[in-house]
Parts: structure tokens; C-alpha cells; sequence
């Protein structure tokens, strides 16, 4: 039963991340006092996963820095964006409850990203939405993995308690044989002192039988 309800609680998950999986706009961002313009992702991903994800995922661009939420890319090869260096800073934060935000800026030969018009703007946003995806993809595979392990937990602490109530049956039986062992020699002794004190009984008797009489 806990099993099913596990896996229930992951597909309502799912839902759930596919519903707020894509929602890119434009914005800006201060990182570390300065101003950055960019594009901004929102997810229902838990922040500690999302920036996880996100660093994982911007890696495939270059070598990736990160500290405190905050991920960059001195050079970052992104074909899509520009056949030259871009310098990639990004930053995973969560303004809102269940909500969190990748927001992404790319400075592209002297400009940051984040006209609707640029051409640069909707590459920049396809790499936001395929993040999204990868993103939600990897948070049902944990939420998988939970439900998965708290179902084996779950499997294997009814176990233990049924092999303890195992063991407690098999020492019950055996302290129950020689209970038992115990009642059939203690009748054993007890007819042999039964058949004792009666043969005691007549000698006593016979013994007293022998005493004079006083007149």
C-alpha cells in the first residue's frame, strides 16, 4: 500500500513539473553587486536539485565556476549563440515558495543577450527550455529513486519484523519442548516419590504396629 501511494505522490510530481516546466522571460539580475541582463527560467524544482541540474547541464559549455548559487563560464562554446567565446553568468535562486529561478546571462561579442528581437535572444531562450526539460526529466528520476527506496524501506522493515517474529516462535517452541520435557519428568518424579512416601507410610505404620501397648 505505502508502495503505491510512493509512486502516487511521484506521478502527481510529474504533473506538477510539466505544467511549470517552461516559462522563460526576459529580465535583470544582481549578482554579487552587479547588474546583469539576461533571461530568467522558472521551475517547480527545489532549488538545491535545480542548481545540481543547471550545473551539470551548463557544463556541456565549458569549464563551469560555482559558489553559492552563483555558476559562470569565462568562455563558453555555444554555437547556437555565437561562433565566438561567451561569457556565461548564471545564477539558481528561489524567490518564491515551490518556485525556483535559473536566471541566465550571456555576453555575446560586447552585449548581454536579452532582446526579443536578437536572433541571439531565442537561442538563448532554447537553451533555457532544454534545460527545462533535462531538468524535469532528472527530478521525476529522483522522485523515482525516493519512491523506490522508501518503498524498499518500507519492504524491508516488514521483513525484519517478520523474521523476529520468526525467531520469537522458534524460541517460544523450543523453550515450550522443554517446558514440556520438564512436566513430563517432573510426573515421572513425582510418581516415584508418590510410590516412595507410600512405602514409607507402611513402614511407619508397621514400625508403630510393633509398639507395646502401656497399661
Amino acid at each position: 500500500m505505502k508502495f503505491k501511494v510512493a509512486f502516487a505522490v511521484v506521478f502527481m510530481n510529474v504533473i506538477s513539473l510539466s505544467i511549470n516546466a517552461q516559462s522563460v522571460f526576459p529580465g535583470k539580475q544582481t549578482i554579487d553587486k552587479k547588474e546583469y541582463l539576461g533571461l530568467a527560467l522558472t521551475n517547480s524544482v527545489p532549488e538545491k536539485y535545480l542548481s545540481n541540474y543547471w550545473e551539470t547541464y551548463a557544463g556541456k559549455f565549458g569549464k563551469v565556476k560555482g559558489k553559492r548559487g552563483v555558476y559562470t563560464i569565462e568562455k563558453a562554446a555555444i554555437p547556437s549563440v555565437s561562433p565566438n567565446p561567451v561569457q556565461l553568468t548564471s545564477q539558481v535562486n528561489s524567490e518564491q515558495k515551490n518556485q525556483s529561478k535559473v536566471f541566465l546571462a550571456l555576453y555575446v561579442d560586447g552585449n548581454y543577450v536579452g532582446n526579443y528581437s536578437d536572433q541571439t535572444y531565442k537561442a538563448a531562450e532554447l537553451i533555457l527550455k532544454d534545460f527545462s526539460d533535462y531538468a524535469s526529466i532528472r527530478e521525476q528520476a529522483r522522485l523515482a529513486d525516493e519512491a523506490f527506496t522508501a518503498a524498499e524501506k518500507s519492504y524491508q522493515k516488514l521483513q525484519k519484523d517478520i523474521d523476529d517474529k520468526t525467531k520469537d516462535i522458534e524460541k517460544g517452541e523450543k523453550k515450550l519442548a522443554e517446558l514440556r520435557s520438564e512436566v513430563e519428568k517432573g510426573k515421572a518424579d513425582s510418581a516415584q516419590s508418590l510410590l516412595d512416601l507410600q512405602n514409607k507410610q507402611k513402614a511407619l505404620e508397621a514400625v508403630k504396629a510393633k509398639v507395646p501397648a502401656i497399661l
